[in-house]
């Protein structure tokens, strides 16, 4: 999203999923950043694991995954899209009333902001937030950040650790569980945006959604809750000075796109938004 919060210089760039800027440099995203805290997920092998003895196979669970995976970035991008226009695509109208019911919490605040891209020249970082809020237009005004989530275990699948226990050096202190991610994630965004702007972080918040769909994927049922997080500042300090020089090696090992394709895309972007 093109804002005047601070200088857009990173881009998403939407078919590749990858940040640029207008020089054609790539920047590591927060996923990409995580990885290197966790095993990556075999999904192979552990869906074979799982469904060892059961009444589905493998296969049935991959695509169970993947269908919740598409539901919830559905769920996502509606409420982007509400927020935005108060519209939505026809194929969302089971989503109206979660949308509408998700959304009024964030009516208390001056302004917010979907999809901005926070970064870090320095260490070639970046990312985009879900909400950014604010609660008045004072270029001091603290902000609040929160992170649309769309988990059918509710609450308590945000504390459920399944297989690697804690998280790789240098944050091994933590358990490997979506609520200590989610959290790191957050806190990750609100430390960019610190450095971007100088303003101070009030709040950061997972916004959870437990929805339940029916066999046509279609929204039956909800539950909408705020689920408070820490501002982990200091860790994602030691977590990225950890990671600086293993960062510009793995970008340099990557093959730029063109100064046309970024501009293309930032001239596009500034058409959507203006």
């Amino acid at each position: 999203m093109i804002h005047n919060l601070f200088k857009n210089e990173v881009y998403l760039e939407p078919n590749e999923h990858k940040y640029f800027d207008s020089k054609g440099n790539q920047y590591i995203s927060f996923s990409a950043l995580y990885g290197k805290l966790v095993k990556k997920f075999d999904a192979d092998k552990i869906s074979r694991y799982a469904s060892k003895g059961k009444d589905y196979s493998a296969n049935d669970l991959k695509q169970q995954w993947n269908q919740t995976t598409i539901n919830g970035s559905r769920v996502d991008k509606a409420l982007e899209t509400y927020a935005q226009t108060a519209t939505l695509d026809p194929s969302d109208e089971d989503l109206r009333q979660c949308v509408i019911d998700v959304l009024e919490k964030y009516k208390v605040y001056s302004k917010t902001y979907e999809q901005g891209v926070p970064y870090s020249l320095e260490y070639r970082v970046a990312g985009s937030w879900d909400k950014l809020s604010l609660k008045s237009n004072r270029t001091s005004c603290n902000f609040i950040l929160s992170d649309f989530k769309c988990f059918n275990g509710g609450y308590k699948s945000l504390f459920e650790v399944k297989g690697q226990p804690w998280l790789n050096a240098p944050l091994n202190h933590l358990p490997n569980n979506k609520f200590v991610k989610i959290s790191i994630q957050l806190s990750f965004y609100a430390h960019l945006f610190e450095e971007l702007t100088g303003r101070k972080c009030e709040k950061l918040f997972i916004d959870l959604i437990t929805p339940v769909f029916n066999e046509d994927n279609r929204l039956v049922s909800y539950k909408n809750e705020v689920v408070p997080v820490m501002y982990m500042k200091n860790d994602i300090k030691i977590f990225l000075e950890t990671f600086r020089e293993e960062i510009l090696d793995d970008l340099n090992n990557t093959i730029n796109i063109t100064v046309e394709t970024v501009n293309e895309t930032i001239t596009n972007v500034d058409e959507e938004y203006f």
